[in-house]
């Protein structure tokens, strides 16, 4: 079961929590963790507000599509509840690169979503080029699943 908290900090009212859900509930089925209580906050974010969290974070000052920030909490495990974090995406920055690569921005979105969420998970393609490839291919399996690509 998912517990998703979802702001939409942009005044594009599209992209709903429906949507979001969607992606979320189909990776945690693919990932066998739809037996958990997962905990989650999902923020559509302003470029201002992206480069502000990019640049205190990780001292990058530039929006970025997506950051992910896990919570560190495991004491809850022991009660099938697995609270992740958050995931901030830049509405303007998916639209960009969903515009770059030629491909509808509803499928550019559930790629962010399911990107955030496997960083809070534990995977991290900035590691080695073996993690990326298996992290990328992951995510690329899960999104075909998501849009039925």
């Amino acid at each position: 079961m998912l517990d998703l908290v979802y702001e939409n900090q942009t005044g594009d009212k599209k992209w709903s929590e429906e949507f979001f859900r969607g992606v979320f509930d189909h990776t945690l089925t693919h990932l066998k963790l739809n037996d958990k209580k997962v905990e989650l906050g999902l923020h559509l974010v302003t470029p201002e507000r992206s480069q502000e969290l990019n640049k205190q974070h990780r001292q990058k000052d530039k929006p970025t599509d997506v950051l992910s920030f896990p919570l560190d909490e495991h004491g809850l495990e022991k009660y099938g509840i697995l609270p992740l974090g958050d995931i901030f995406i830049c509405l303007e920055v998916a639209q960009r690169q969903a515009d770059e690569m030629n491909i509808p921005l509803n499928q550019e979105l559930a790629r962010l979503a399911v990107h955030g969420l496997l960083h809070l998970l534990g995977h991290d393609h900035e590691l080695s080029p073996s993690d990326e490839k298996k992290m990328i291919e992951l995510q690329e399996n899960i999104v075909k699943g998501v849009l039925n690509l």
